[in-house]
C-alpha cells in the first residue's frame, strides 16, 4: 500500500469518528476505468491559478517559460472506499478565465480519483484546493494559498518570501530552509511559520494530515 492510500485510509477512519482558446487533448484506456486528458495555456508573471480538485494528487514541476502545462489522470481506485458507481469518462478538464485568473477543474468526479501533474512557470499567484490526498513537487515562490482537507503537502519552493504560514488541524507541520524559523506543535495541532525579506506571502492550511516546506 503505497504512502497516499495510507493517508487516505487513516484519515477517512478518523473523520468516521469525529472559456479558454485552448483544447485539451483526450485519451482513455482500460475500458473506461481510466482517462488521460491535457492541455496547455499560455501565463505571464500577472497570471493567477487556480486548481480545484476533490480526491487525488496534485505534483507541480517548476518550469521556465510562458506555458503552463496540465496532465490529469481520471480513474477508479478498489482499494479505497469510494463510490462505485463513478463515471470515468464523464470527468472533463474545464478552464475558465476572468481577467488575469485561470480556474482549472473537474466538475464531474464523484467516486472517482484525479491526479494532476502541473508544470508551471512563476506567475503572480497560485490558489490550489484538494479534498483527499497529496500535493507535492516545487515551485517558483510567489502568493500561494493552498487548502487541504485531509492528507500531505510536500513542497520545495525556489526564491524569495515575505512569510510563510502553515496551520495544521491535527497533524504535523515543518518548515526548512532560509528564514526566520519556528515549527510550533501544540497537543493534536501544528503549526510553522517563517519570516524573510521578500514580498510572497505563503498560507498553507491542512485539516488533517502533514505539511512540510522547504524554502531553498
Amino acid at each position: 500500500m503505497n504512502r497516499q492510500r495510507t493517508t487516505w485510509s487513516i484519515a477517512f477512519c478518523m473523520i468516521a469518528g469525529v472559456t479558454l482558446a485552448s483544447i485539451p487533448f483526450t485519451a482513455t484506456a482500460h475500458a473506461q476505468e481510466e482517462k488521460n486528458i491535457e492541455a496547455e495555456y499560455t501565463v505571464t508573471a500577472a497570471t493567477e491559478v487556480e486548481f480545484d480538485s476533490g480526491v487525488g494528487t496534485i505534483t507541480f514541476e517548476r518550469t521556465e517559460g510562458d506555458v503552463m502545462h496540465v496532465a490529469i489522470r481520471a480513474y477508479k481506485d478498489d482499494d479505497t472506499f469510494f463510490n462505485k458507481d463513478g463515471h470515468v469518462e464523464d470527468a472533463e478538464l474545464e478552464a475558465k478565465q476572468s481577467g488575469n485568473r485561470i480556474t482549472l477543474s473537474v466538475p464531474k468526479q464523484d467516486g472517482i480519483q484525479i491526479d494532476w501533474v502541473i508544470k508551471l512557470p512563476k506567475v503572480a499567484r497560485v490558489d490550489t484546493d484538494l479534498g483527499v490526498g497529496v500535493i507535492e513537487g516545487e515551485l517558483w515562490t510567489t502568493n500561494l494559498q493552498f487548502d487541504l482537507g485531509v492528507g500531505e503537502v510536500n513542497l520545495d519552493l525556489y526564491g524569495d518570501y515575505s512569510s510563510v504560514k502553515v496551520d495544521v488541524g491535527v497533524g504535523d507541520s515543518t518548515i526548512k530552509g532560509t528564514g526566520n524559523i519556528e515549527n510550533n506543535r501544540f497537543l493534536m495541532t501544528a503549526n510553522s511559520r517563517a519570516y524573510s525579506n521578500g514580498e510572497s506571502r505563503i498560507n498553507i492550511d491542512n485539516g488533517v494530515g502533514e505539511v512540510t516546506v522547504h524554502m531553498h
